[in-house]
């Protein structure tokens, strides 16, 4: 289902320029929603408490800086988490097609493993590496507004800020707690998948009720305060319901996905490592020997089961939002690519092998099919010489008559092999 060579390009592709903006600004936006946020909520309180005369107008003023501390956070965790998300699937596919650089060199035999558990970066029902980001925007959200909720308290009285700061460590560390480990070693639930992922959240659910127990700990001392302060009641009954909000917060941030990316990108170096050529290795291009513009056919194409029909076609050049017969109309016409996405559950979406939910199975004709298309592919983004391994296949050699037809493109045969193919 998953074999390790594919059509390679020295290069050359069919890119667009990757989205800077989102890596720039993304955890900039997500971290000063958070100090936002942190901020409207210990100045509200310290209103409260030692009220003015147009305290009502502040009060507006601190809410609406709530409300554009959340609204910046979120506009600004959607395009930080894609934006990891494509990078890593990019990385797989990448390294994939790096693998297919040497014509029948063989695969190493560990790879398929790091390559089934990487494909978590491009399969539905696994946890993204960009679902990290939002645990982690959630986790400093929740932390800065409680430090903002103490740092009030600790203006009014500072004992009232020890009870909560205490209970909201303990809760810190609850979630960020290490991982139980077996005997042999290894993660108690470790493992990639639905199974490993479930396994890991089942371990959570005893830490919510403490969380909760500990959210009750830390309103109490400001609400006991109430009672014995009346000028300063309201204040500290606002504080004490913020702190029990956010404490108990706690309780939906979910590390696994944060463990998960962290397995994701092991495996992920994995296949890279496997991917870099070895030096004087047989049939290998040495490192910047590959012209620009050359597509290298490998002797075995790859069957991309946990990746989709589009980047299957396309190996991660294109974006997140791109459409590949708007991007590869030839493409497309050439290898009759649209009828094949309209007989498939999800069109260009839907995951190749019946493995995965919403997946389906291909036979060996649409694969060859597929595998032509992507050396199209890179011929519509801009090659123009490719090396094959043999003889084409029907499907391969119709595509490569299509563009020396059309564009003159120069196809010959690897070292040991004798003659060309036009």
């Amino acid at each position: 289902m998953m074999g390790v060579g594919v059509a390679g390009a020295g290069g050359t592709g069919v890119g667009v320029a990757g989205r800077g903006v989102a890596g720039v600004w993304g955890p900039l936006g997500v971290i000063g929603g958070a100090v936002l946020r942190g901020a409207g909520c210990a100045v509200g309180i310290l209103l409260l408490v030692y009220p003015t005369a147009a305290v009502l107008w502040w009060l507006i003023g601190c809410w609406l800086l709530y409300q554009a501390g959340t609204a910046l956070g979120i506009a600004a965790l959607a395009p930080t988490a894609h934006a990891r998300d494509r990078a890593a699937r990019i990385r797989l596919l990448r390294a994939v097609q790096r693998l297919g650089a040497a014509p029948g060199q063989p695969a190493p035999e560990p790879l398929a493993t790091h390559l089934y558990a990487a494909a978590g970066v491009a399969i539905r029902w696994e946890p993204k590496p960009g679902a990290a980001i939002a645990v982690i925007a959630h986790l400093t959200g929740s932390l800065l507004t409680v430090a903002s909720a103490c740092a009030a308290l600790a203006v009014v009285d500072p004992s009232l800020a020890v009870g909560p700061s205490l209970c909201a460590a303990v809760a810190v560390g609850l979630v960020v707690r290490p991982r139980r480990r077996r005997a042999d070693g290894r993660g108690r639930a470790g493992g990639a998948g639905r199974a490993g992922w479930d396994a890991r959240r089942r371990e959570t659910r005893i830490v919510t009720v403490l969380i909760g127990v500990l959210a009750a700990g830390a309103a109490l001392g400001p609400a006991l305060a109430a009672a014995r302060r009346p000028d300063a009641a309201v204040g500290l009954c606002a504080a004490a319901v913020l702190l029990a909000r956010f404490v108990y917060g706690l309780t939906a941030v979910d590390l696994t996905a944060v463990r998960h990316g962290r397995m994701t990108r092991r495996h992920l170096r994995e296949v890279e490592r496997a991917a870099e050529p070895e030096e004087g290795a047989p049939g290998v291009v040495p490192a910047g020997a590959m012209p620009d513009g050359l597509v290298i056919v490998p002797a075995r194409a790859s069957r991309l089961g946990f990746a989709d029909l589009a980047a299957n076609v396309h190996l991660g050049s294109l974006g997140p939002d791109d459409s590949v017969p708007e991007r590869l109309p030839h493409t497309v016409r050439l290898c009759h690519l649209a009828d094949l996405a309209q007989s498939l559950p999800r069109g260009w979406r839907t995951v190749l092998s019946a493995e995965f939910a919403g997946g389906v199975d291909l036979d060996d004709e649409t694969w060859r099919r597929i595998a032509a298309a992507r050396v199209s592919a890179l011929l519509e983004g801009g090659s123009t010489e490719v090396l094959l391994p043999g003889e084409p296949d029907p499907f391969l050699a119709a595509v490569l008559a299509d563009w020396g037809s059309r564009t003159g493109v120069r196809v010959r045969v690897s070292a040991g092999r004798e003659g060309a193919t036009s």
